[in-house]
């Protein structure tokens, strides 16, 4: 998929010689309630990304994805695929974060559009979905310009570490369906200004 100034992002299976530079890029509590919500532990270490991997891989309901800018062979993202569901034809999109050094370059609208584009070309879904938080302003605007539309917000549904300020954050839940999907590939992406 392309982005803003014509990066070709490509989605590579994450393994774990992809954790330690995972690992620098999730620099504060902040940063890592925004990625994971309460997932894992702060600071984030080694063992948490190969415990979630080897559920993941138990499971069989995720996909963890890197997200390499082809003509660097930078890995400039990490994003998953999961609540994989064959029946109703649906997925969610999570766990979406752009490295520090490729944020502001556009990479992340080629990084969602990639993912979009495994979702409903290679697994074939009806629906992709993802959740994002109301205090997250920069992500709410990403997810809009590549075709998610809001579908309702989960009121002050993650409790926010002390650390953070405490109280509530509210989830907004956005999506993007087939024939959407199937609309926006006949739009040119590199005119995007993501």
């Amino acid at each position: 998929m392309r982005a803003g100034l014509g990066a070709v992002i490509e989605l590579v299976p994450f393994t774990e010689a992809d954790i330690d530079p995972l690992l620098g890029w999730v620099r504060s509590l902040e940063e890592l309630f925004f990625w994971t919500a309460s997932s894992f532990g702060y600071p984030l270490t080694r063992e948490h990304i190969t415990q979630h991997m080897r559920d993941c891989a138990a499971r069989g309901d995720r996909l963890i994805f890197k997200a390499v800018e082809s003509a660097s062979g930078e890995a400039v993202g990490y994003v998953e695929l999961g609540a994989l569901d064959p029946r109703n034809r649906s997925a969610r999109i999570g766990r979406v974060l752009i490295a520090p050094p490729a944020r502001g370059r556009g990479l992340g609208a080629g990084m969602m559009r990639a993912a979009l584009a495994y979702a409903f070309d290679v697994r074939q879904v009806h629906r992709a979905e993802l959740g994002v938080f109301d205090v997250n302003p920069r992500a709410l605007a990403l997810y809009e310009r590549v075709g998610f539309r809001r579908e309702g917000t989960r009121r002050e549904s993650f409790k926010v570490p002390e650390e953070l300020g405490g109280g509530y954050w509210s989830e907004i839940v956005m999506s993007v369906l087939a024939s959407e999907w199937a609309a926006m590939r006949n739009h040119d992406p590199i005119s995007d200004s993501a």
